[in-house]
């Protein structure tokens, strides 16, 4: 399917989609504050307010707007009249302003723009520093999200974009998206019509999904978790979905709850962290609701923690939630999104790591977990494949860990830059190596972490997701806000663990340091390892991308340049104490 063939059929469906309702925009934690549209309303007014803004120009339409109504009509009125819009990530209040800016300023300098769209105040402070034009979008009801710029994220120190050649892109591309971005700067990923309707046609199909079936969701649109999954698989579908903020979520966690049982939706995707935080927030929930109805709750974006998803389901047994309503999915921006997806319905398929592995000396070197035992993210949709290789680039046998690379039909041919296409993540023969470590058992995927962020300890592998899954069930520890990675020490020659943590609630550094001993203790316990360095803050310190996950490379750099202040990183005195 061409992009011009993409456009006419998607113009057709929702144009002959009669009285449904295919979008719901939430304006604010009040589920009667709400927005609807059928498919005939949506295609006008996505062209009525694509009018007033797009020109004659060709390049990429830039979208720098809060969650609202104008963000969904704009990008899917951009695509449908064939300009390439590209959702820049909007902050929220827990960004770091830092990481924030510098991503942003990349994206303005890379990427071959011919217009920025975004709300009136922003648009003041950029149109002077930009080579093309800045367009004022007022939102509806955006005023209260945009109190994240000026003392949270000042864009004063924005430098001065100079005009410049870049390759254009190609001309089948239909909107661009980006990486996690938990590695530095986000990068861009081209979406055109042959990839997203392979996408789109082989995640249908494994999930069974259907124009009966509807999504509720909080995930931002600038993340392929939100873009693909939750906007153009149920409108591709012409099923229903209803979209509202991650700030409202987060204020309000029974929201996403609420609206799958009022709407009767049937899907919601959510990355792991967000099953542990709505189990711990489920004692402020008041009322009984009834979700037996929901057909799945899909974990993705990160590795599935079986303690995350049992103890959600244990929390939400009563209102109708079992172990089948949740599922699994390994996903990517750079494979437009799904490669894996446990069947819907299905039990959760469990590898112990007593089997993870195959001699005496390597399960004498094995890292001991409190929870020893992986989830599958699933089998590969159909048309896809996944391998494992080693260091040395040989296949790993079944169970053994290396590293996971992909061939699929729906892969992107590299990140695109100023210079065009850049493929240098690709193998000689062609696949993508993700970076990503896993194994495969009985044709299922089990992913373990990201490669180079494995700490080695005096010859130990040690898995930082392991250690953080240790520390994120500790009380007093904020939900999902923990990170781990290493340091090397010079004296001893070998790697150490660090763990950053952030403390729940009002800070004190008396809470903090028994906090710190409490971490030290039971990363021990778990690991068999005492970290050498741990270190509670308050609440937002730590670093998250523009996607909302967690970056450990920049954390860590956070960490030694606040470490190098107080005269270089010491020994943590609790870790005689642990012992």
């Amino acid at each position: 399917m061409t992009s011009a063939e993409f456009r006419a059929h998607v113009r057709n469906k929702l144009k002959h989609s009669g009285n449904r309702v295919l979008l719901r925009v939430l304006l604010s934690a009040n589920s009667d504050d709400i927005v609807e549209f059928t498919g005939p309303e949506l295609l006008r007014q996505a062209d009525e307010i694509t009018s007033r803004f797009a020109d004659d120009h060709s390049g990429v339409v830039l979208l720098l707007l809060p969650h609202s109504v104008e963000l969904f009509l704009l990008h899917l009125g951009l695509v449908l009249r064939g300009k390439v819009p590209a959702i820049l990530a909007w902050p929220t209040k827990r960004v770091d302003a830092g990481k924030y800016q510098r991503n942003l300023f990349h994206q303005l300098r890379s990427l071959p723009a011919a217009q920025l769209i975004t709300v009136p105040g922003i648009a003041d402070n950029l149109a002077p520093l930009l080579p093309f034009p800045v367009s004022k979008c007022v939102v509806t009801a955006g005023s209260a999200r945009e109190d994240v710029f000026g003392p949270r994220v000042s864009l004063e120190s924005v430098p001065r974009v100079a005009p410049g050649r870049k390759a254009p892109l190609p001309i089948d591309s239909l909107f661009l998206q980006f990486s996690g971005g938990t590695t530095g700067a986000q990068k861009c990923v081209v979406i055109n019509a042959r990839i997203l309707t392979e996408q789109l046609t082989r995640l249908g199909k494994a999930l069974s999904f259907t124009k009966e079936d509807g999504v509720v969701s909080w995930l931002p649109l600038y993340h392929d978790m939100g873009l693909i999954a939750c906007f153009w698989l149920p409108l591709w579908q012409q099923a229903a979905s209803l979209q509202f903020a991650a700030s409202d979520w987060l204020l309000k966690p029974d929201l996403l709850l609420e609206c799958l049982e009022r709407h009767r939706a049937t899907f919601s995707w959510l990355p792991n962290f967000a099953f542990s935080y709505m189990a711990m927030q489920r004692s402020r929930m008041r009322g009984v609701r009834s979700l037996s109805h929901v057909r799945s709750l899909i974990n993705c974006s990160e590795p599935v923690r079986l303690d995350s998803i049992s103890r959600f389901v244990n929390a939400f047994a009563e209102w109708g939630i079992s172990a089948a309503s949740v599922q699994a999915s390994y996903a990517m921006a750079e494979n437009v999104f799904a490669v894996t997806q446990t069947p819907v319905g299905s039990d959760w398929k469990i590898h112990p790591r007593s089997s993870f592995a195959s001699s005496a000396v390597e399960r004498a070197q094995a890292t001991f977990t409190v929870n020893g035992d992986y989830v599958s993210s699933g089998s590969p949709l159909e048309g896809m494949q996944v391998r494992i290789r080693d260091q040395a680039n040989r296949p790993c046998p079944e169970g053994t860990p290396g590293n996971i690379e992909l061939s699929t039909r729906s892969l992107f041919r590299g990140y695109w830059g100023e210079d065009g296409y850049v493929a240098s993540s690709f193998t000689e023969d062609g696949w993508y190596a993700t970076g990503d470590y896993g194994f495969l058992s009985s044709g299922e995927l089990f992913v373990v972490g990201r490669m180079k962020d494995i700490i080695i300890v005096g010859g130990q592998n040690v898995f930082p997701e392991d250690v953080e899954g240790v520390v994120n069930s500790l009380p007093g520890v904020y939900p999902g806000r923990a990170v781990a990675f290493g340091l090397t020490d010079e004296q001893l020659g070998t790697e150490t663990i660090a763990v950053v943590a952030e403390l729940k609630g009002e800070y004190s550094r008396r809470a903090a340091e028994e906090l710190e001993r409490r971490i030290l203790q039971s990363v021990l316990a778990a690991i068999g390892i005492a970290p050498r360095h741990v270190r509670v803050h308050p609440e937002r310190w730590i670093v998250k991308s523009t996607a909302g996950k967690i970056s450990r490379i920049e954390t860590k750099a956070k960490f030694m340049q606040e470490s190098s202040r107080c005269a270089g990183i010491q020994d943590t005195e609790y870790e005689v104490a642990a012992k």
